[in-house]
């Protein structure tokens, strides 16, 4: 078995601005870049396009899972946000992989998390499959990719474990080694987290970056909420969904936030013409 591999492609450093340079020396890491934005959509068209899908298929789908779709989509038109700082300079990701938190229990002990690969290549309904048997992992308290991991950590003193911590994120990330010792798998956080918080109730929350996983962006998904909107200028009781952005601004600010934005509106707007039709029942089946 080979020990060492490379942990996660990535691509050459990238040419960035003088002001990234000076960003990437005055923020030194993930605890002090954090920029928060506060996007709300109309909710109908996601809500009426999962519905949908699950009619003609019989797949469980969720809003957690076309928030999946929507960020792959986001990444792959907008590759500049899908990067990672190392080595003191931001580095393409070659790949487009999305992380979810997954709750274990109703009492919030423990989080799990689960990755799903080459997200741009797959539609709401892979994510819905692939992330089945994660999910069933972590609420049962198996989730064999992280547990040895997290049995490590905990046994270690607090001092002892951030060393630890630090001293893993360097080799993963700044050194580019993955070796099976760690009992992780590779690349194990993958480009952006989404963690769904309307699920557990809440209308708004912003996530936190968290420095071991170098990703620079966290979307919480709100509640679906009714509120008075204007439509064709008439004020009408709609359905709404916030969306709680938390990212770094070293990697991401205001011109490329803006186009961000721009994105989502027309995937929120119009869903099955921006990620993909509904298939036929038929269709599914023979697939």
């Amino acid at each position: 078995m080979q020990i060492l591999r490379q942990n996660a492609p990535f691509g050459p450093r990238a040419r960035i601005s003088a002001w990234r340079r000076a960003a990437l020396a005055i923020w030194r890491t993930a605890h002090d870049p954090s920029i928060y934005a506060w996007m709300e959509y109309p909710a109908e068209p996601a809500l009426a396009y999962l519905e949908r899908l699950r009619a003609e298929t019989g797949v469980k789908v969720t809003l957690t899972h076309f928030m999946g779709k929507v960020m792959a989509e986001l990444l792959l038109r907008h590759p500049e946000l899908n990067g990672i700082i190392r080595r003191g300079g931001i580095y393409p990701r070659q790949t487009i992989d999305i992380s979810f938190t997954v709750a274990s229990d109703l009492t919030g002990e423990d989080l799990g998390q689960t990755v799903v690969r080459d997200a741009a290549m797959k539609s709401v309904l892979d994510f819905a499959r692939e992330m089945q048997s994660d999910v069933r992992e972590v609420k049962t308290k198996i989730d064999p990719k992280h547990r040895l991991f997290k049995k490590i950590l905990a046994l270690l003193p607090l001092r002892i474990r951030i060393w630890a911590l630090d001293l893993a994120t360097w080799i993963l990330y700044d050194l580019n080694l993955w070796t099976p010792l760690f009992g992780l798998p590779r690349d194990p956080f993958g480009g952006v987290l989404v963690t769904n918080i309307g699920s557990l109730g809440l209308d708004q929350a912003f996530g936190a970056l968290v420095p071991a996983s170098k990703m620079p962006m966290v979307v919480a998904v709100g509640a679906v909420k009714e509120k008075p909107v204007v439509r064709q200028g008439q004020v009408v009781v709609g359905k709404t969904i916030g969306l709680y952005f938390t990212v770094d601004h070293r990697i991401i600010d205001g011109v490329p936030a803006g186009y961000m934005a721009q994105t989502l509106r027309k995937i929120f707007h119009d869903p099955e013409l921006e990620l993909g039709p509904v298939p036929r029942q038929a269709e599914f089946l023979t697939t």
